[in-house]
């Protein structure tokens, strides 16, 4: 509660995955451009996710990520009326970062829905409403897939094991950044799939959203700070954006990767 409660931060930087909807094909970044540019249908579409019911069940069922969810689900099957309160005042406190949330899925979500609707109706003749439909599913597999996740098929057998639940809290995203860059890697070797997209995975996931991520997160911390502008300050939120990065890279492949951040951070 003391790290998340109106998070501000954490909600700002949630709005950069926006980004993961893009692809090479049916919403590569012109299509997803003229898309944006039909300004009337695509706050339209922006609203359909907005209102829908996986997006509504991420906001007010809480399912931002396994600790945020684990805590409230605590205090609401509690005896105790005292977490019980507290529960509801956590779950008021961690709205900026519901809603940023939504915000970044929907924004970046917008096009590939149109798009991927169009698609299925004019390359597999299927009616508007079927296209709807299966659209809207593969809308939901991907932001699970790129988002932090609480649903149970997206945790690892470390994450829910005792040890991990201590030395894993808050890794959730890195390690499903970890496992689509694996994946890429796998069909990369296998031949499978289209090469250019796991390349792109990897760059992405590896890079891109890593550095994003850890540069705006300094950005940041240096304003709320207050920091001057010096060479000194400068370096110094450059290599804790570097740090960042690599602290991320490595707390994604588990509890050894973890473990060896630990020993990086203490020398």
């Amino acid at each position: 509660a003391a790290i998340m409660f109106f998070n501000t931060r954490s909600a700002i930087l949630q709005t950069i995955s926006a980004v993961n909807f893009l692809n090479w094909g049916f919403n590569n970044p012109i299509k997803a451009g003229k898309a944006f540019a039909n300004q009337g249908q695509y706050w339209k579409d922006f609203m359909t996710l907005m209102n829908s019911d996986f997006l509504r069940d991420r906001r007010d069922g809480l399912r931002i990520n396994i600790n945020e969810s684990e805590i409230a689900d605590l205090a609401k099957t509690s005896k105790n009326k005292a977490k019980a309160v507290l529960s509801y005042i956590m779950e008021k406190g961690y709205l900026p970062t519901q809603y940023a949330d939504s915000f970044a899925i929907a924004l970046g979500g917008a096009t590939f829905y149109r798009n991927r609707i169009i698609d299925l109706m004019e390359n597999e003749g299927m009616t508007e409403t079927e296209a709807k439909a299966k659209a809207m599913t593969e809308f939901r597999e991907i932001s699970e897939e790129s988002q932090q996740s609480s649903r149970p098929d997206r945790i690892s057998q470390q994450q829910s094991s005792d040890i991990g639940r201590l030395i894993l809290m808050f890794a959730n995203t890195p390690m499903q950044y970890a496992r689509l860059q694996k994946r890429a890697f796998q069909d990369l070797a296998a031949g499978r799939g289209d090469s250019k997209t796991n390349v792109s995975k990897i760059i992405y996931y590896g890079f891109v959203q890593n550095m994003l991520f850890n540069g705006l997160q300094n950005a940041l911390f240096k304003i709320a700070a207050d920091e001057d502008q010096t060479f000194e300050n400068n370096s110094k939120a450059v290599n804790r954006t570097f740090n960042g990065m690599l602290d991320g890279l490595l707390r994604g492949i588990g509890i050894g990767g973890a473990a060896v951040s630990v020993g990086k951070n203490f020398l």
